[in-house]
């Protein structure tokens, strides 16, 4: 896939140390076969094992490789922050960023489906959702799934994006002049630190009616290293306080 525009891919990182040699490696892959003109930024959030030593080793394997070290751990929040700043100064208008999550829970080769949607269809936003025709979960708790389907329903109702079902999965394609849009209406997109930053970033860009669309993805936590880091209870009173804050 030839284009006039850069891809940036965002991935915020908290001791990933398992996950960071098979995601590289998958990231590579796409690199290679499909988008040449991809680049992958880490955000390390103060990692206390060895994943900001295998990133900045990785480097010189991985030219397309860049490493921003948090000196000590701030959040999800603040990681994706740091990941939409670099992206809407570093990239130009036509650009595209990409998050996901650096557990290994999403696969990069979907990558290339979340671009194509959005340039074919002149979208602002796509999201790798559970929730549409094609998606699933796989190795994820019960009570898990509940909770994230209530939130969908949540957000759905106080925070309505034509498209949109899956608001609280970090695996999105933004177009970054949509980005700077948003950023000039809000100030910042995320002011929270906790897990309910990526919905933050939804309810807010509610206020813009973005045209967004959704891509099916299969979320694999069967193979997630480590327990997960998400607090439901706190991610629930995030989730209310946005109310406050995006309305």
């Amino acid at each position: 896939m030839t284009a006039n525009y850069r891809i940036l891919v965002g991935i915020p990182a908290y001791n990933e140390e398992k996950a960071v040699a098979p995601l590289l490696d998958k990231l590579n892959r796409v690199r290679e076969e499909r988008l040449p003109n991809l680049t992958v930024l880490f955000v390390d959030d103060g990692s206390r094992d060895r994943t900001l030593e295998l990133l900045r080793a990785a480097r010189k394997h991985y030219p397309f490789l860049e490493v921003i070290a948090h000196g000590q751990n701030r959040g999800l929040g603040a990681a994706v922050r740091t990941i939409l700043d670099h992206a809407i100064s570093g990239q130009t208008h036509d650009d595209i960023l990409v998050t996901l999550d650096g557990d290994n829970t999403h696969d990069p080769g979907v990558i290339p489906a979340l671009v194509e949607k959005l340039v074919a269809e002149e979208l602002d936003l796509v999201i790798a959702s559970r929730f549409v025709n094609g998606g699933q979960e796989v190795g994820l708790e019960l009570y898990r799934k509940f909770f994230s389907r209530g939130a969908s329903l949540f957000f759905r109702l106080f925070f309505p994006i034509r498209g949109v079902r899956d608001y609280s999965c970090g695996f999105r394609a933004y177009r970054i002049a949509f980005l700077r849009r948003a950023r000039e209406h809000w100030g910042e997109l995320v002011t929270v630190t906790g897990f309910e930053c990526m919905a933050e970033i939804l309810a807010k860009f509610s206020r813009l009616r973005p045209r967004a669309g959704e891509y099916p993805i299969i979320l694999r936590y069967d193979l997630k290293a480590g327990a997960s880091k998400m607090k439901i209870m706190k991610t629930i009173r995030g989730y209310f306080s946005l109310l406050r804050k995006a309305r």
